[in-house]
């Protein structure tokens, strides 16, 4: 990246809670957090942080199906940060003294989460549509799980989960043209070659195709089958210091890898995503029922979805759900316009080329596709794909994806479940 002073350094591990059992589950997070107590080289979280005594920036995270590490430095010091999170990767310390104490600091996160219902929602959200399945387990576990997990637990998945060919190293920023080959002679030595033949295993992840058929890997797990959604569903969470009501409302969509992903991103954001969105500006602006409301996807290898939250008043709740549902029949029954669909590209187009200055976004967007076995796109080639969306590509899917059974609602509030409130998914 030329003009860019700076560095970011990525170590990507395909692995994540839809990895995992439900007696193990939340062992990619709880790993993700003992990396940083210490490894072989960097013995202890003092050792550890030096890439912040260096002036850089230093993290991970673990989601569904990816764990993370990640920093940025001057572009002088590279080879440093890539060796901190080679560190992390393959040669965690995993001490049980350290593991004892950092259970009950993620203990103390998981009841931030459950405190906090705006994020509590998305869980939640989550679980119901994909219940019974990996899907539907909690990226941090849960409390028996953590308490069950010892270092043997900890080690045995890292040693199960982080092989060569689920690991993906990404270097992005100032890199000059020896440097570049240095990184890969430096990333050979330090992680090992890919497979022979290249491919990722899955035999340990059910593949979960949409309809929710049968899967007996999953019937092994969990001693519950598949059920095809034929009708709307809901979760009620009752909170009774809730002073607001949180709701999620989405449907099924597609899997990561679909074309339609770039035709429901712009769809997306014209529809959901800040001030110029239908959602802000009917139910926000003209309406006056909320103060947060916004759309977004989740996609993975098999299965996603689309969903809008809002935040509103308890005694406003089902006024917010009619509102919601109004504005995607109508766009349903009556399509996007032309102004709509121009304006939301240019605003991706905008906003994706402020981050490509960025490396973090630059090594997170080409990590995450060739971590995925997508094909790989260019920016350029990115900016092409949305600029060919049309209208009509927007109206097809539309119509393809709001469709009445699947369409599915969660709420945390400080009251019981309220049949109404179901009787109200129809679209």
């Amino acid at each position: 990246m030329e003009g860019i002073n700076s560095v970011a350094t990525c170590v990507m591990v395909e692995t994540g809670s839809r990895h995992e059992t439900p007696e193990i589950n939340g062992v990619s997070h709880f790993l993700e957090h003992m990396v940083f107590k210490g490894t072989e080289k960097y013995p202890t979280t003092e050792d550890v942080n030096f890439i912040e005594r260096m002036g850089g920036l230093q993290n991970a995270y673990t989601d569904v199906d990816v764990t993370n590490f990640h920093n940025k430095v001057m572009a002088n010091d590279w080879k440093e940060a890539l060796e901190l999170n080679k560190e992390f990767a393959l040669h965690p310390l995993l001490l049980q003294k350290h593991i004892d104490r950092e259970r009950d600091v993620i203990l103390e996160e998981m009841k931030r989460y459950n405190d906090e219902n705006s994020l509590r929602i998305g869980e939640e959200f989550q679980m119901l549509l994909y219940k019974g399945t990996p899907l539907g387990m909690r990226v941090i576990g849960t409390e028996k799980s953590l308490r069950a997990a010892t270092a043997k637990t900890l080690q045995d998945y890292r040693d199960r989960m982080y092989t060569p060919e689920r690991i993906v190293v990404v270097v992005a920023g100032q890199l000059r043209e020896n440097e570049r080959s240095e990184v890969r002679k430096q990333t050979e030595e330090w992680f090992g070659r890919e497979t022979e033949d290249g491919r990722r295993k899955t035999e340990d992840r059910e593949q979960k195709p949409e309809k929710q058929l049968r899967s007996p890997i999953v019937d092994a797990w969990f001693g519950c089958a598949h059920h095809r959604q034929d009708r709307p569903g809901s979760v009620v969470i009752t909170k009774k210091d809730a002073e607001q009501a949180h709701i999620t409302l989405g449907v099924r969509t597609f899997a990561r890898g679909s074309e339609d992903r770039f035709a429901w991103s712009v769809f997306n954001i014209l529809f959901g995503v800040s001030f110029t969105s239908r959602l802000f500006k009917e139910i926000r602006e003209k309406r006056g029922l909320c103060y947060t409301v916004r759309s977004g996807s989740e996609n993975w290898d098999d299965v996603g979805n689309w969903s809008i939250y809002a935040g509103v008043a308890t005694n406003k709740v089902e006024e917010a759900i009619k509102a919601i549902l109004f504005e995607i029949q109508k766009a349903k029954e009556e399509g996007i316009s032309e102004e709509e669909i121009a304006i939301a590209k240019k605003r991706i187009l905008t906003m994706i080329s402020f981050k490509t200055e960025d490396p973090e976004f630059m090594a997170e967007y080409y990590g995450q596709q060739e971590l995925r076995h997508l094909p790989i796109l260019t920016i350029d080639d990115y900016f092409r794909k949305i600029t060919a969306v049309t209208k009509k590509d927007i109206d097809r899917l539309v119509r393809k994806y709001f469709v009445q059974n699947t369409l599915n609602l969660a709420v945390v509030w400080n009251k019981p479940k309220d049949n109404n409130i179901e009787s109200l998914l129809k679209i």
